[in-house]
């Protein structure tokens, strides 16, 4: 039988996967207001001179060890995801969420705060999308699955050479190309919580954590979609 015949009895036995998928949104909802409010708070700290604004203006070594505080947290819930009690992996996840907000507090700094507010209505509508249909489509979307990395990855290389060559810098087809990839990447990570569900019926622990690594994929789709609509946004208001 496939995983989608033992929908009942994998419902009558605990949770049903409707309970679960919310349980993944409502701590990617959390998630994303840490993420405000601590971008709110960092954006205002700028004005007011207050401990945020100093660390984050300060050096641009802060923002260097935050990039590493949060692949090291990303680390340690993909590793440790047999081993981490849930409510380990939830704050782990909301810590890198808060970090998330401190990097967010300069944003204003180089967007208009309506171009800001734009974006993220565009982000939600696009991620809601294509977390619909991954959630509805029948196509195992794991076939595409290289395809995806290896956008993922050339979007990663042109994205750190740009550093150095100036003419990909701010160019317009890379924010378009990862809005792209991180939007097939909602639909996929979208489907992956239901394979999460029906794979871990005999382990309460695993399926717990594996909800919030699913919320953490989810939340980096959206956050990614988020910025890529604000750089096309950003460039298109200059011009």
């Amino acid at each position: 039988m496939s995983e989608y015949n033992n929908y009942n009895v994998y419902e009558a036995s605990g949770e049903s996967l409707k309970s679960y998928i919310n349980k993944v949104f409502i701590k990617m909802g959390i998630a994303l207001l840490i993420t405000t409010a601590v971008a709110y708070f960092g954006y205002r700290s700028l004005f007011t001179g207050g401990i945020l604004a100093k660390f984050v203006m300060g050096s641009s070594f802060a923002f260097i060890g935050l990039m590493i505080v949060q692949i090291a947290v990303v680390l340690v819930l993909s590793l440790g995801l047999r081993k981490l009690s849930p409510t380990a992996a939830n704050i782990l996840f909301y810590v890198y969420s808060a970090i998330t907000g401190v990097t967010f507090s300069v944003l204003p700094l180089a967007f208009e705060i309506s171009t800001i507010f734009t974006a993220f209505l565009f982000a939600a509508v696009l991620f809601g999308s294509c977390a619909v249909i991954g959630y509805t489509t029948n196509v195992d979307l794991s076939r595409f699955r290289g395809l995806m990395l290896g956008g993922l990855l050339a979007l990663v290389i042109t994205s750190v050479l740009s550093i150095f060559i100036p003419i990909l810098r701010n160019n317009i087809l890379i924010s378009y190309l990862g809005l792209a990839i991180f939007l097939a990447l909602t639909a996929w990570d979208m489907q992956k919580i239901r394979a999460y569900y029906y794979s871990t019926e005999t382990s309460p622990q695993m399926r717990a954590n594996l909800s919030t690594y699913a919320a953490l994929d989810l939340y980096l789709d959206f956050i990614n979609i988020f910025l890529r609509v604000l750089q096309i946004l950003g460039r298109n208001s200059k011009n």
